[in-house]
């Protein structure tokens, strides 16, 4: 199987791309000696090749076109596990270089905005003096490793997989064989935890708590990136082989990864040149080795802990949950929440959900009277308790929209508008289609779009739904380019629907399998639009999809069967005396709505009459026919 990578590698090597080109240009050490040599010389003296790349080794980032010769830091947090010191020096250096900002991100890690070239070096002092560095955080390196954030701690978590993160960290982390030498960026996860709260499955590499003989380990998963959930390798690994594994698989990546289109160099597309079992033979012939086939995989439950705001951990302590909305975060309240680690607990640990657990707390009642957990406190309204949001446009030149505002402020909408008690939705915003807030996996997404309200170009949104964290499945789009101001009215009429709907304590993930993923994408859109539309028209009638069974979403079935629901709710009349197979049946023909009900507004009747229309061919066949009569924007 070897030759077969070899024979493709050939065909995908005629021509290498720019980036490749660059890289060759400096070796890691010659490039950290550049950033050196920048910081003294300083902004103007910093070339594209630098801030393209090279800069970019070591987790800087220029933002000229959003803060004048300033920049961003990544710094790396593995596992998004932070000493109560590490998060003080994190919290001195946001303080004292970067305007008191900081970014909780989702692969564990903090962010600094606002440096300025000269002090980078002071900066990188204090981290490493710390233990903390911000080393192969950009560009093509292998990123911050993340494991569930209670590792080590939770009652569900049956394998301690920080120790082992910490050995495969060991292979690449400041080797200069590693520094920017992939075709493209590899993001590693680990979890020894039968809840899954780090998106373990949606990364190039996943090693996910199993069992096979009754021993404990790791099955694998490959090939995970923004939009796909990684394929099953078919590989059980005790704790002991992972390292050896992982090793044996970043250097066949190395060898044999594309590198000519950025857009498909990642492992992803590697696997789909040869398929997942051709990949694994050649990872086996490559590693000289064969692995035993994969166990039972128990990592299958989605994480609740975010609606209690504390977990009670192995030891009767407690890990205490704040919601940190968008991950905006400060260096003032790093310290804070370092402090209370210290005084009342143990460490500090990042989610991938962009908040901060303060870990071993006894005294639960005393620190959340602090004001620290009066700030992040965990509330109760869903709408905060699992949004993810990247930095958008203010922040990253690939942004369509702001995105962390947007965010925020849909959820302090929704949280205003409607009561879901003890429920979970994971709403997941991208501020681009390369999706840093994993927008796919969401049970609601959102990526950012253009949108046009009366011919005027204006920010707005594609939403999506159904994602999973759990299964082997990615959400699917449902409405496009929605004028961001519009789109939490459309949100909200969907909430109405699970709150009206659900089943006790259901959340929406569970609730979306049960109810709406048989339905289109179209009908789903259309409850959305529809019901709002009816808000605005003043018309006191609410469409549900419950009413309905699924009919294998076949639009012009399910258009012909809502319509002749909506027509006998608005007119107190059926479309047809008999229905059979939703077909009319019999003389009988519907009347236009109006004639039935004259305090029906023209264009809702009009929409109404045309979804049962006697006449097949003057009737709706799909929704998006629909949705564009539905004159909102």
């Amino acid at each position: 199987m070897l030759n077969r990578l070899i024979e493709i590698k050939e065909k995908r090597s005629a021509k290498i791309n720019k980036i490749e080109k660059i890289k060759a240009k400096l070796s890691p050490k010659e490039a950290y000696e550049r950033l050196q040599e920048l910081s003294e010389k300083g902004y103007e003296a910093i070339s594209e090749e630098d801030k393209n790349v090279f800069l970019k080794y070591f987790g800087l980032f220029d933002k000229n076109e959003f803060t004048p010769k300033q920049f961003m830091l990544r710094v790396r947090i593995p596992g998004g596990k932070l000493t109560p010191n590490q998060a003080k020096v994190l919290g001195e250096c946001a303080k004292e270089f970067g305007k008191d900002y900081i970014d909780l991100t989702t692969r564990m890690q903090v962010e600094l905005r606002n440096l300025h070239i000269e002090d980078i070096p002071q900066i990188f002092e204090k981290l490493e003096s710390a233990g903390i560095t911000t080393y192969q955080t950009g560009i093509d390196n292998l990123r911050n490793i993340v494991t569930d954030p209670l590792d080590g701690l939770a009652m569900d978590n049956f394998l301690e997989s920080h120790p082992t993160l910490l050995k495969l960290q060991e292979l690449f982390l400041k080797k200069d064989e590693w520094i920017g030498t992939l075709p493209r960026k590899f993001n590693t996860s680990i979890s020894g935890s039968v809840v899954n709260r780090c998106n373990v499955y949606g990364h190039d590499c996943c090693f996910v708590l199993a069992m096979k003989e009754g021993i404990y380990g790791y099955n694998v998963y490959l090939g995970g990136k923004v939009g796909k959930i990684a394929k099953n390798a078919n590989i059980f690994l005790t704790q002991n082989e992972v390292v050896e594994f992982f090793e044996n698989l970043i250097n066949l990546y190395k060898e044999y990864g594309f590198r000519d289109n950025r857009n498909k160099n990642r492992l992803y597309f590697l696997i789909e040149a040869v398929g997942i079992e051709n990949f694994v033979e050649a990872l086996k012939e490559y590693s000289n080795k064969d692995f035993p086939n994969a166990g039972e995989t128990l990592c299958k439950m989605e994480h609740f802990d975010n609606n209690q705001g504390k977990v009670q951990l192995k030891d009767g302590s407690f890990a205490l949950h704040s919601i940190v909305p968008g991950g905006i975060f400060s260096g003032s309240d790093m310290i804070e929440a370092a402090n209370l680690a210290e005084e009342f607990g143990k460490d500090l640990r990042i989610s991938v959900e962009q908040n901060l657990y303060i870990t071993g707390v006894k005294n639960c009642e005393e620190v959340l009277k602090k004001e620290y957990f009066k700030k992040y406190k965990n509330i109760d309204s869903p709408f905060f308790n699992n949004l993810i949001a990247c930095a958008g446009k203010n922040e990253c030149s690939f942004g369509v929209i702001p995105n962390k505002p947007d965010a925020i402020e849909m959820a302090q909408f929704l949280s205003e508008n409607i009561n879901v008690n003890k429920a979970k939705i994971r709403m997941y915003w991208s501020g681009c289609v390369k999706g840093c807030g994993i927008h796919e996996f969401g049970d609601i997404g959102f990526v950012g779009a253009k949108a046009k309200v009366k011919g005027i170009v204006e920010f707005g949104v594609d939403i999506l739904m159904g994602g999973s964290l759990t299964k082997s499945k990615e959400a699917r789009t449902i409405l496009k380019s929605v004028p961001l101001r519009f789109a939490k009215y459309l949100i909200l009429e969907l909430i109405e629907e699970f709150k009206t709907n659900r089943n006790k304590n259901e959340n929406f993930e569970t609730f979306f399998e049960r109810v709406l993923n048989g339905f289109s994408s179209g009908a789903i859109a259309f409850l959305m639009k529809f019901n709002y539309y009816l808000k605005t028209k003043g018309v006191n009638y609410r469409f549900s999809l419950l009413k309905h069974k699924p009919i294998g979403r076949f639009e012009p079935l399910e258009i012909f069967d809502f319509g002749n629901e909506i027509y006998k709710e608005l007119t107190a009349n059926k479309a047809y005396l008999e229905i059979y197979n939703f077909s009319p049946v019999g003389s009988s023909k519907p009347q236009h709505p109006l004639k039935l009900n004259k305090n029906l507004p023209k264009e809702v009747a009009e929409i109404v009459y045309k979804m049962v229309h006697p006449n097949i061919k003057e009737r709706y066949q799909v929704f998006s026919e629909i949705l564009k009569d539905i004159d909102l924007w």
